[in-house]
């Protein structure tokens, strides 16, 4: 049985004295309010990004009663709130296929109300074409957040907006109680089991699961338009041209930019640190073009963190896992790095033994390195949260913990969902 955590485990180095002394001002006091219980569900989904949005949409499709939960107002995370609109590939970039479900769901759902640059070969397969590009597409971040809120309304998934998770009380195994905040105050939802689709863990670290940190360098992606930009896209008529994305900071693979610090995902100085010094850095590439010739069009409404905090799963992804195949894969995603790796993504790096009600989907589940880089994107957000979903609703119809599961039951579950569970060119 897993326990709550009462005053949020500090896992912080010890390097971080003058962090941890400003955590301890005031020392700590102990909150007894009453809690009332506003609903009841089979599978709540902590977090609205793509991998939460995934495990919602399966496991409502699965015949569960589904809540989703969402801190801000917006579905979508990284893809809408952070702006990342760029649906990475689908594909082996070899012209083959690795990703589908939900993942191609998705990515079709994020050009709909949207421009794009989708090879056209990837709408029409079967006709005498080549692929000139790998399958993937640039999209509005806005039309991608309108699409999501209309399937979410159509699958009929109950969603709470502006919720912010706190705790998890388990009272059994298929009985625990989220506490969340809301404008209401604190309330709580029994649930039978939980999909933790938070980006950093924060159910299962709160329930005192095994999690592992990482830093992040400053990197920054903010939209701007001009009047030069605007032209040119009158001249083309394709409102795309109107649009320039800036990516300022750290390289798009995560890796160390010059002259920028490490910042903790898990602190809250250290982001608040990340957001301002990230638009400062867009500030200071335009702020001499202000006006006509430049101006902001958007800026990121949450922290465009890579790599925060991650599970410590059954199974830790790593790069030397690529074309391997694994018995229990419940995915496959290519390597949006380069073209060939591809990657299987194997079930047990989704749970671990220590939250047998809990499961985790997207960025946060079990990845080192590179594989963290690989597994972060969107198109593994969308098959985790797929695969969490389904998980969910079989350890709901099952009663059996998420470590417990028949595997095979699951693959075949997901394959009929359209999943593509093995990569035909993974080895033993």
């Amino acid at each position: 049985m897993f326990r709550p955590v009462e005053n949020g485990a500090d896992t912080r180095s010890s390097s971080d004295s003058s962090l941890r002394e400003e955590y301890q001002v005031g020392g700590c006091i102990r909150d007894s309010s009453d809690v009332s219980i506003m609903d009841e569900y089979d599978v709540v989904v902590v977090g609205g990004g793509v991998a939460g949005v995934s495990a919602a949409i399966q496991a409502k499709r699965e015949g569960c009663r589904t809540l989703l939960l969402e801190k801000g107002i917006m579905l979508g995370g990284l893809a809408t709130l952070g702006l990342v609109g760029i649906y990475l590939p689908l594909c082996d970039g070899n012209g083959q296929q690795v990703a589908a479900g939900l993942a191609e769901e998705l990515l079709h759902l994020s050009i709909k109300y949207s421009y794009n640059d989708l090879d056209p070969y990837w709408l029409k397969q079967g006709e005498e074409l080549l692929p000139t590009s790998r399958y993937q597409s640039a999209f509005a971040p806005m039309g991608f957040a309108l699409s999501l809120d209309e399937i979410i309304q159509e699958e009929q998934v109950d969603v709470l907006f502006d919720a912010v998770f706190s705790r998890i009380i388990a009272e059994d195994l298929f009985d625990s109680v989220l506490i969340v905040e809301t404008k209401a105050g604190r309330v709580g939802f029994r649930t039978r089991v939980v999909v933790d689709a938070t980006g950093d863990v924060d159910v299962l670290f709160r329930a005192g699961a095994p999690c592992i940190e990482a830093d992040n360098w400053l990197s920054y992606w903010g939209y701007t338009t001009s009047m030069k930009q605007i032209r040119t896209a009158v001249e083309t008529g394709n409102v795309q041209d109107a649009v320039v994305l800036h990516m300022l900071g750290g390289l798009a693979d995560g890796s160390k930019a010059p002259d920028t610090a490490k910042y903790k995902g898990t602190c809250p100085y250290e982001i608040t640190r990340f957001v301002l010094a990230g638009r400062k850095l867009l500030l200071d590439q335009i702020k001499d073009k202000i006006g006509e010739d430049i101006i902001p069009l958007t800026l990121a409404a949450m922290p465009q963190l890579r790599t925060t905090r991650r599970l410590s799963g059954l199974y830790e992804l790593t790069t030397g896992d690529a074309q391997r195949r694994f018995a229990d894969s419940i995915g496959c995603i290519g390597d949006w790095r380069e073209a060939g790796p591809v990657y299987e993504i194997p079930y047990r790096s989704l749970v671990c033994h220590e939250t047998p009600n809990i499961i985790s989907a997207g960025r946060c589940i079990s990845a080192a390195g590179g594989a963290w880089e690989v597994t972060r994107v969107i198109p593994a957000a969308a098959v985790t949260g797929q695969a969490a979903g389904c998980a969910a609703a079989m350890a709901v119809e099952q009663e059996r913990a998420f470590a417990d599961l028949e595997l095979r039951d699951l693959q075949e579950r997901l394959e009929s969902a359209g999943v593509i569970t093995h990569n035909p060119g993974a080895c033993d």
